[in-house]
C-alpha cells in the first residue's frame, strides 16, 4: 500500500487521481488536508496517550506500595522487578481495550522472551535456580552449608544470588545457579562438622585416669551439637608422649577455631586439675638428665 493511501485508509476516506478530459497521466491527486488527518487520529492517539497515562500511574503506585516493605533488600528487589511488570502488564491490558489487538504479538514476544531468557541469560537461570532451591528446601537463612569449594553460613537469599559468611567472617555472593547445578551439603541438618584436638601426655601419668578425666570434661560440653555425642581416641605412641584425640560437634563451621581453642582449653585445665602433666617432656621430675642434678 502507498503512503498516499495509508493516510487515506486512516482518515477513512478514499484516494484518487483526478483523470483528465482526454486520457493520459493523471494531472492532479486529492491530497488529505492536515486538518482531516488530525481529526481522523486524534481519538486513536488520545487512546494511546491514556494508556500510557494509566501505565505510567500504576508504575508509581507499585512503588509507592512497595516503600512500605521493611525488609531493605526485599524492597531493592520488588523495586527493580514490579513497577516494569506493572507497566506492562497495563499497557497490554490498556490496548487491548481500546481495540488493539495485542494477543498474538504479546503471546509471541512472551514465549520467546520467557525462553531466551531463562536458556541464554544468567539473570534468567539465577532466577529458575533461585525459585527450584527455595521449593527443595535446601537450606534456610543461619544455616552452614558447603557448595563447591566454598563452606559458610547462609546469611540471604535474593532472586539471583546468596549471601554466605564464610568462617574469616568475609562475605561471598554465590549466583543459584551455583546451587542449582551442583552438589549442596546442608551441615547444620545433617548434625554439624566434626571437629578435633590432639592432647599430649607426656607419658607418666596413669592412662586410665587421664582417660576418665577427658572423658567427663566432654561429656559437659554445652555447646557440642545435639545428638551427636563427642569422643576420644588413643592416637599413638611417640617418643617422649601418648597423643589423644578428641571429637567434638559443632552447626557452624565459621566458629570452627574459637571451639578447637574451647574444647583444647577444657581438656587441659581438668587434666592438669587431676595433677596430669599434658605436653611433651614436661613433667621435669622424670627426665634422667635432670633428676640427678
Amino acid at each position: 500500500m502507498k503512503l498516499q493511501e495509508m493516510v487515506a485508509a486512516l482518515a477513512g476516506r478514499p484516494f484518487a487521481f483526478s483523470e483528465p478530459a482526454f486520457g493520459g497521466a493523471p494531472d492532479a491527486i486529492d491530497w488529505l488536508s492536515l486538518s482531516d488527518i488530525a481529526s481522523s487520529a486524534a481519538p486513536l492517539l488520545g487512546k494511546l496517550l491514556s494508556v500510557g497515562v494509566a501505565a505510567a500511574v500504576a508504575s508509581q503506585v507499585t512503588r509507592r506500595l512497595i516503600s512500605e516493605v521493611d525488609d531493605i533488600r526485599i524492597r531493592r528487589q520488588l523495586l527493580f522487578f514490579a513497577p516494569k511488570i506493572a507497566w506492562v502488564l497495563v499497557m497490554l491490558i490498556g490496548l487491548d481495550v481500546v481495540g488493539i489487538d495485542v494477543s498474538g504479538a504479546a503471546a509471541l514476544l512472551a514465549a520467546v522472551g520467557v525462553t531466551g531468557t531463562v536458556v541464554f541469560t544468567p539473570v534468567g537461570q539465577n532466577y529458575v535456580a533461585g525459585a527450584m532451591t527455595t521449593i527443595d528446601n535446601l537450606f534456610q537463612e543461619g544455616e552452614v552449608v558447603t557448595v563447591g569449594n566454598i563452606y559458610g553460613r547462609v546469611v540471604y537469599q535474593s532472586v539471583l544470588r546468596t549471601e554466605l559468611e564464610l568462617p574469616d567472617g568475609s562475605k561471598a555472593w554465590v549466583p543459584n545457579s551455583v546451587f542449582q547445578d551442583g552438589e549442596v551439603l546442608n551441615h547444620s541438618r545433617t548434625g554439624g562438622f566434626r571437629i578435633s584436638v590432639l592432647v599430649p601426655l607426656d607419658g607418666t601419668p596413669d592412662r586410665q585416669l587421664a582417660v576418665a578425666v577427658m572423658e567427663a570434661t566432654i561429656a559437659n560440653l554445652s555447646w557440642n551439637s545435639a545428638g551427636k555425642p563427642p569422643f576420644l581416641v588413643f592416637d599413638h605412641v611417640g617418643g617422649e608422649a601418648m597423643f589423644f584425640k578428641v571429637f567434638a560437634w559443632i552447626d557452624d563451621r565459621t566458629t570452627e577455631p574459637y571451639h578447637c581453642g574451647l574444647l583444647l582449653t577444657s581438656l587441659v585445665d581438668a587434666l592438669e586439675g587431676a595433677g596430669i602433666s599434658v605436653g611433651q617432656t614436661t613433667n621435669l621430675s622424670f627426665a634422667p638428665s635432670l633428676a640427678t642434678r
